[in-house]
């Protein structure tokens, strides 16, 4: 079975201007996958489609389920989304109440949501964060709050919108290592091109509302002129390789 099924998908916030037209593409369970493309090109939109956030059209499967109102609940148990923006996702008073709020509502014990919380903070290394209040945290603490959140739910799947963004690079690494370590099914959005090098394996690079290329990372992330063509530059690394091949 597939974790995400995507059969000529399409969305368009006004009528006429499609985001994502005609989009097919497929996940496989324990994949670790990138998403890529220029400002514009779907790649939020496609996250919340995949999500049930907002409606589309054609077909979207998750584990074999549709993504339809009435199967909402189940996804979203299998499913886990860190949003770009940390303050539209963390809505409680301290990390811990945001963290609990999922597992409780999913039928949770007491005992199993502190354990769940408490490794997700471990995994994370904020565990120093667990009782902190939301809006007394910097960009960089909320976003790994986020993820941890997210962890606590332990889903199948994990769907992440600029993970790094905001960070520092101390826990950029943080997150690349949780990344590397994690057995979930990822899709990573980002721009963050370093980062999508070191974690995944495949990259889906989309282009204008639908897939440009989609295969082998490095091998994608390495065309220069691909790239190029889709308003993206080499990954930093490469570029630092480039100019010492020149000298």
């Amino acid at each position: 079975m597939k974790a995400i099924e995507v059969t000529d998908a399409g969305f368009a916030y006004e009528k006429g201007l499609p985001v994502i037209r005609n989009l097919s593409l497929s996940i496989e369970e324990g994949e670790s996958v990138g998403l890529i493309g220029a400002n514009g090109c779907g790649k939020s939109t496609l996250m919340k489609m995949l999500s049930g956030l907002i409606g589309h059209e054609g077909s979207i499967r998750i584990c074999g389920t549709e993504v339809e109102k009435k199967n909402l609940a189940q996804i979203r148990k299998q499913l886990g989304y860190v949003f770009q923006d940390s303050d539209s996702q963390l809505f409680m008073p301290t990390v811990f109440d945001d963290m609990a709020f999922a597992p409780r509502n999913y039928g949770m014990g007491k005992e199993d949501v502190e354990k769940a919380v408490d490794e997700a903070l471990e995994r994370t290394g904020i565990t120093h964060l667990k009782y902190k209040q939301n809006y007394k945290m910097s960009g960089g603490e909320k976003r790994m709050a986020c993820i941890a959140t997210i962890l606590a739910m332990r889903p199948e799947i994990v769907l992440m919108d600029e993970p790094s963004i905001t960070l520092d690079p101390y826990n950029r690494r943080t997150l690349i290592r949780n990344l590397n370590d994690m057995k979930e099914t990822k899709l990573i959005a980002s721009h963050d091109l370093d980062m999508i090098l070191e974690t995944c394996e495949r990259v889906i690079l989309m282009d204008g509302s639908g897939i440009r290329a989609d295969g082998d990372a490095e091998h994608i992330l390495k065309d220069k002129a691909l790239l190029e063509e889709c308003h993206l530059e080499l990954p930093f690394c490469l570029q630092e390789y480039t100019l010492k091949r020149r000298k």
